[in-house]
């Protein structure tokens, strides 16, 4: 009788503590579900295009928007923040409301061309430079100079050399045909054709023959068409230098005098020409 009564209780408890486990566990994916779901419907902010965009479009706050999206419509790849697109190029086209992605971009370079660069109303003008003049190719792209001009006035008996600040605070376009710094997509894309190359060559890119990159020659600044007019004809005339500005300070330009060896050492007399060259004649037996 007892042992029957047991096994009757077994009989019910069992099933029980079963479907208790059962329930526990249904309980759990259920909640694990809920978790998953509402991660995946979360808003979230990715950056758009605000209107149609052609190939070779620059990005900025007039062309992309920040919008908010459910988490599970993020594409891979998604830039979410203005800051991330700006000066960046489009290397393919893009529909209004398409989600930019960094592998659809790509860095100012040679193939995307200077004209997109230059702001409007400006003019791109490139500069001749050498390592003393183009401050030994440590100015980049987005700085800011002024261009200073060296001139010889009068003759050759005496020296009347004189030094002009010709323009002020002049962006800097392009140093050679570098024109800015690159997306991360776009550096990771150029790293990779990079690491192509040298597998394929056996040496790191832009490494010649000597072991050394090739010297930046040229700078390309944005002036307005009187500037551009009158940068061409100072280079033709005299001798050009580049002066770099600080990065910490505002654009303001300031009155200065051009100087000269009198006024600058603060003698009245005129310093003698001394020509960087001199003339050698061979004897009379040798000719």
């Amino acid at each position: 009788m007892a042992q029957s009564f047991l096994a009757g209780k077994k009989g019910i408890i069992i099933p029980l503590a079963l479907g208790l486990v059962a329930l526990l566990l249904t309980f759990q994916y259920i909640s694990q579900r809920e978790k998953a779901l509402g991660l995946m419907a979360e808003p979230v902010p990715v950056l758009v295009a605000k209107q149609d965009l052609p190939r070779l479009t620059r990005l900025d706050e007039a062309v992309v928007e920040v919008r908010q999206v459910p988490r599970q419509y993020l594409q891979p790849g998604a830039l979410t923040a203005v800051k991330e697109a700006h000066n960046q190029v489009t290397n393919t086209p893009m529909l209004k409301g398409e989600q930019v992605l960094g592998t659809k971009l790509v860095a100012y370079g040679v193939e995307t061309g200077l004209a997109i660069k230059v702001p409007k109303g400006l003019r791109g003008v490139t500069l001749s430079v050498n390592d003393v003049s183009g401050l030994a190719g440590l100015i980049q792209p987005g700085n800011f100079v002024d261009v200073m001009g060296t001139f010889e006035f009068g003759d050759l008996k005496q020296s009347n050399q004189k030094t002009f600040t010709i323009f002020q605070n002049v962006l800097v376009l392009a140093v050679g045909q570098t024109l800015g710094l690159e997306s991360e997509a776009a550096r990771a894309l150029t790293q990779a054709e990079r690491e192509k190359r040298e597998g394929l060559s056996g040496l790191p890119s832009g490494i010649g023959g000597l072991g050394r990159t090739e010297a930046v020659r040229t700078v390309t600044l944005a002036l307005d068409p009187g500037q551009a007019q009158g940068l061409v004809v100072a280079q033709a005339s005299g001798q050009l230098s580049l002066v770099l500005r600080s990065l910490f300070e505002g654009r303001e330009t300031a009155p200065l005098a051009p100087v000269s060896l009198e006024t600058l050492l603060g003698v009245r007399e005129r310093v003698m020409f001394q020509p960087n060259w001199r003339e050698i004649r061979g004897s009379e037996q040798n000719r």
